[in-house]
């Protein structure tokens, strides 16, 4: 990339150039005026062009100075991340201006897990494996994976996340999500999800919601995303509140073909506030040992080995805030803060299971789940089990098949089946997925 500067040499070379051919008699005296004009065009279009690349770096050095902070120490993952250890009391999401006097929260007030849980571990998968080797960052610092230059010049391109998109099935996105760009290429969502209704009274919110999500590796384009994960939402369409949290395969996101543990979360409808992991200020980190943005190292295979993962998100009955568990061994990651959101402060009006992908919408989709459609077999497609949700008096309550419904978009492509009670460690199931390939418009 040339500075502006070396921009304007450029420019000078050329006039250099055209000066010598022109006055060597190489070009004609009547074509002088033209050629002329015709380079000075070229020349500010190249030092224009400089420019606005030149200022777009500065832009984003400067947001990697405000997301990366000053680490106490550094790991090197075997998958090349930079994980760097940061005061917990100066993380990035104390940035956030609702959050500059907020005291940190390091454990639920409440005795854990909540009445109602079934956390029972099944003998047809095991359970994923996470965290950081030998215990992590140090007592008082929290890990957080390092952004990249390259992290952000991805997300410029990177369609909206917008989780009411399932409104309308099938539907195209154009929203930005990093503020300071122009807006990405218009994206198509697809979904086939397992969704709560809506409760008939106020009072009746819900305060969130978990499940044991099978863990695959789909194949999908250097554009696209496919994901296996949970929503919890409330307000209305236009300005949602919303937390998402489960595995996604994102090479716009992270720059690979893994995948990795994630979440997002929005208090506006992915306009002005919200992010990936931790891109912006939102999220508190207090867990030690487990990152967002963690890549997997084994993912389950179609037929053979299987993997899983719990993850419960809640909110906290006296602070508010709303928690992220992982794995059954029941690991706090962090909390978004109640002060975050306006509609989910005071509990949620749905939950949603299921899967997500996204791409361009003239071409082929990318894999969901195991990339085969449900057909009975938890070995084939991808599952969910002991899906329940949070109930208005704070109890896990497994779903009414008659207050559900499913959301699918292009059933050739993908599909969804709930099976309902199956007992036992498997508790409420359903099968998603499919191969993707040409869902049409």
């Amino acid at each position: 990339m040339r500075s502006p500067k070396a921009a304007r040499a450029v420019a000078e070379e050329s006039l250099d150039l055209y000066r010598f051919m022109s006055f060597g008699g190489f070009i004609g005296d009547a074509m002088n005026l033209k050629g002329i004009t015709w380079l000075l065009l070229l020349c500010l279009s190249l030092c224009s062009s400089y420019g606005l690349e030149e200022e777009e770096d500065m832009e984003l050095e400067r947001q990697l100075k405000l997301i990366n902070k000053t680490p106490l120490k550094t790991i090197q993952t075997a998958y090349g991340d930079v994980i760097d250890c940061i005061d917990i009391h100066k993380q990035l999401a104390f940035d956030h201006p609702l959050l500059k006097n907020h005291k940190i929260q390091m454990r639920p007030s409440f005795s854990f897990p909540l009445k109602g849980v079934t956390n029972e571990a099944s003998s047809m998968a095991n359970q994923i494996r996470v965290g950081l080797k030998s215990k992590g960052c140090p007592t008082g610092t929290v890990p957080i994976r390092r952004t990249r230059k390259e992290d952000l010049q991805r997300s410029k391109t990177f369609a909206s996340i917008h989780p009411d998109t399932r409104e309308v099935p099938g539907s195209l996105e154009s929203t930005n999500t990093l503020k300071g760009f122009d807006s990405p290429p218009v994206t198509e969502i697809l979904f086939a999800t397992l969704e709560t209704l809506k409760p008939t009274n106020e009072s009746d919110r819900l305060h969130g919601a978990k499940a044991h999500i099978n863990v695959y590796n789909p194949r999908g384009a250097a554009d696209q995303t496919s994901s296996g994960q949970m929503w919890v939402e409330n307000g209305p369409f236009v300005n949602s509140n919303s937390k998402q949290a489960g595995w996604i395969l994102s090479p716009p996101l992270y720059g690979d073909y893994r995948t990795h543990l994630f979440t997002a979360w929005t208090a506006d409808g992915y306009h002005k506030t919200g992010c990936w992991n931790i891109l912006c200020p939102g999220f508190v980190q207090v867990d030690k040992e487990v990152y967002l943005g963690e890549a997997f190292n084994n993912t389950s295979v179609y037929n053979g080995v299987q993997y899983d993962m719990m993850v419960h998100i809640y909110q906290d009955q006296a602070t508010g805030n709303w928690w992220l568990v992982y794995t059954t061994d029941n690991i706090h990651v962090g909390y978004w803060p109640k002060s975050i959101f306006t509609d989910l402060a005071k509990g949620a009006s749905k939950v949603s299971w299921g899967g997500r992908t996204s791409g361009a919408p003239e071409a082929t989709s990318a894999e969901m789940g195991s990339g085969y459609l449900p057909d009975g077999n938890y070995h084939h497609a991808c599952y969910f089990r002991q899906i329940q949700f949070v109930n208005a008096s704070y109890v896990l309550q497994d779903p009414d098949k008659y207050r559900t419904r499913e959301i699918i978009d292009k059933p050739d492509c993908y599909d969804l089946k709930y099976y309902g009670d199956q007992g036992g460690v498997m508790g409420h199931t359903f099968l998603f997925g499919g191969p993707g390939g040409n869902c049409g418009s």
